[in-house]
């Protein structure tokens, strides 16, 4: 004789499935709306020039809406002298780093991961 399952048994087994498939849903990121932010979408970051305050630490927000991991390094000069930052990669979503004070001046920021996704950081006063 077959025993077949019966039917409250069947859908206590779909449910399990269906919840193991479904995507994990994480909290949104909380970031001042105001913070100095840049997008890298098709392995390019959508802007050259991050304007940020000088003297002042500061949140820097990453959208990253690829499939690969991207960050945002600071160095002193586009050859790289001095690290002045670096942010872990991060996966697809909205990460948000803190940077310590910058002096007045004109920074390069890169990808690390990817470095023709590059530009400039301007730490202006007030």
């Amino acid at each position: 004789m077959t025993r077949r399952p019966h039917g409250a048994a069947i859908l206590v087994g779909a449910a399990l499935l269906l919840g193991a498939c479904s995507p994990a849903t994480e909290a949104p990121v909380s970031f001042d709306p105001n913070a100095p932010s840049i997008t890298a979408s098709g392995q390019k970051f959508d802007k050259t020039e991050i304007d940020v305050p000088a003297d002042s630490g500061f949140e820097l927000v990453l959208h990253n809406l690829d499939s690969v991991p991207h960050n945002v390094s600071i160095y002193s000069d586009a050859s790289h002298s001095q690290r002045v930052f670096g942010a872990d990669v991060a996966n697809n979503g909205t990460h948000v780093y803190h940077v310590q004070a910058l002096a007045p001046g004109t920074y390069y920021f890169q990808c690390d991961v990817h470095p023709v996704m590059n530009g400039t950081v301007v730490a202006a006063a007030g």
